[in-house]
């Protein structure tokens, strides 16, 4: 659930990284993906341009651990398979199915199912006076579709995450216990009527807000920025 923004033009090395030997330049991703020399390279790019987190569920993730993934899946639309403006990163690896519900997240969940490609709108980035457009987050780990969003938009969003599974049990926790639980025991450690306490939720969202790499950024934004008055 992070904002990507793509450059206006594919990376310079874009075409060299998609030619498959000799000197072909691929359009299928789904035929050639095994014989692209330097596909590793790419799948670099990608991951630093995302800061190192899942384009979907704000986990960190480095070379080994991730996967390229087609935003419209390349089974729909092989011309798209090797566009730079289709093309990002996602966690990969070292998942564990949900207790409850037997499912996976992400990619690996997804499979081929279209999603909503909220990930490049730009109202779903937070900022520092406004959270993004689409999502409500909550103490438990869990995200959800704002409930004042129009209808048809709101469908969207609770699609994106269903299908991607982005309240998997290990997410939620990871949100909750990983990522919260160390702000909220120093908040309540801090005596009721402390000047820090006052600005304790302003200064973490800022400082979230100026870390680009944090895990999970997305969600912990929208939820301090509910304690804090951001809509």
């Amino acid at each position: 659930m992070q904002f990507i923004k793509k450059q206006t033009t594919e990376p310079i090395d874009w075409n060299v990284w998609f030619t498959v030997p000799p000197d072909r330049r691929t359009f299928n991703y789904g035929t050639d993906c095994s014989s692209l020399p330097r596909i590793r390279e790419a799948k670099q790019f990608l991951i630093d341009e995302q800061h190192s987190l899942c384009a979907y569920c704000q986990q960190k993730i480095d070379i080994d651990n991730s996967s390229i993934e087609h935003v419209t899946p390349k089974e729909h639309n092989k011309e798209l398979s090797t566009s730079y403006f289709n093309l990002v990163a996602v966690c990969n690896k070292n998942q564990v199915k949900d207790h409850l519900t037997g499912k996976f997240h992400c990619d690996r969940e997804r499979g081929s199912n279209i999603i909503p490609p909220v990930i490049f709108y730009s109202n779903t980035k937070s900022v520092a006076n406004k959270t993004n457009f689409y999502f409500t987050a909550y103490a438990s780990g869990e995200i959800a579709a704002k409930p004042s969003l129009e209808i048809t938009i709101r469908n969207q969003i609770e699609a994106f995450i269903n299908i991607l599974n982005l309240n998997h049990s290990t997410l939620k926790d990871n949100r909750a216990k990983g990522a919260l639980r160390g702000m909220t025991a120093a908040y309540s450690s801090l005596p009721d009527k402390s000047h820090k306490k006052s600005i304790f939720w302003r200064k973490q969202y800022d400082r979230i807000l100026n870390n680009q790499f944090h895990p999970f950024r997305e969600y912990l934004l929208v939820y301090i920025g509910s304690k804090i008055g951001l809509n």
